[in-house]
């Protein structure tokens, strides 16, 4: 149903016949990739703190601020649980949204950075997203331990840093 709707979302469809055998391929092949995988239902933040530790690395993607039409609610009082949930992780946190004031306020505890990506649900070509990562570390400064990075260099302008948290020294512990 997602290869054949429109944009993944499995509402919208393309008028073309399809025979679903030749995807039979992909279910053996995630089946191989996923054997070792854990997959649990469960509230985000009960979720977090039982795999919260040190060297943990925790990203989170959660349905976008104000901006799309999800089949699950995530109101705003969950938007800030998961913020406080973030804030409180001991591993390395990173989460990303869409652009937005209320998103980027919320998050000042933490380094902001700005990015695009393609719109995939535009009908105008070339169109781009606005989107924000927020990390509770520095991931510019590379692999510290377990640090994760998303930069392939330091001169990497896919990212724009916006905001730097106010809290260095909390940050500065972690190495």
């Amino acid at each position: 149903l997602i290869r054949g709707s429109f944009s993944g979302n499995g509402t919208a469809f393309a008028g073309r016949s399809m025979d679903i055998r030749r995807f039979f391929y992909l279910i053996w092949e995630n089946s191989r990739r996923l054997k070792d995988v854990v997959v649990e239902n469960k509230d985000f933040e009960s979720l977090i703190l039982q795999y919260d530790r040190e060297d943990a690395f925790i990203y989170c993607d959660p349905p976008y601020y104000e901006a799309e039409c999800y089949a699950v609610e995530f109101p705003k009082k969950d938007h800030h649980r998961l913020h406080d949930v973030l804030t409180r992780c001991e591993g390395f946190v990173m989460a990303s949204y869409n652009y937005c004031d209320y998103i980027c306020e919320l998050y000042q505890d933490f380094y902001i950075f700005r990015t695009t990506r393609p719109n995939s649900m535009s009908l105008i070509a070339g169109s781009e997203y606005e989107e924000v990562v927020m990390t509770n570390y520095d991931p510019r400064v590379g692999q510290v331990g377990y640090q994760p990075s998303f930069f392939a260099d330091n001169e990497d302008e896919r990212y724009q840093l916006i905001h730097e948290p106010n809290n260095l020294n909390q940050q500065e512990e972690r190495k």
